[in-house]
């Protein structure tokens, strides 16, 4: 009896612990994901906008000024770029970081910033 018992809290525990496990393998706010086809055609294009958006914040050089910032955002919608010069305190930036939360966006780790950055290029047409 002890031993299917055993065999039985081992199962339920691993079970539990998996989806945990993958939580910490990609940030699930940002990147694109399986559950985006669950995503209205609307909602998946306003990911994308948003995405595009923080891969410019992100090739800024720093520290810069808002004007900076905002002057070589390029590629995304009017409304957007608006939005973030109007948003934005007039100061200098010492990082993207500084920016995203100026902006009230969650700061999104080292590693999803690179493939977002990627995921961004390579949605542009090849010249």
């Amino acid at each position: 009896m002890r031993n299917i018992l055993g065999g039985w809290t081992l199962a339920l525990a691993v079970a539990v612990a998996l989806p945990g496990i993958g939580a910490f393998s990609a940030p699930t706010a940002i990147a694109a994901t399986d559950s985006d086809k669950s995503m209205s055609k609307e909602d998946q294009q306003k990911l994308k906008e948003h995405n595009k958006l923080r891969a410019e914040i992100n090739k800024q050089k720093y520290p810069a000024s808002k004007a900076e910032v905002v002057s070589r955002i390029k590629g995304v919608k009017p409304d957007d770029k608006k939005w973030v010069e109007e948003t934005l305190a007039d100061k200098t930036y010492n990082s993207s970081d500084e920016v995203v939360t100026a902006l009230g966006w969650e700061v999104m780790p080292t590693a999803a910033k690179g493939a977002t950055a990627a995921k961004s290029k390579s949605e542009k047409p090849s010249k």
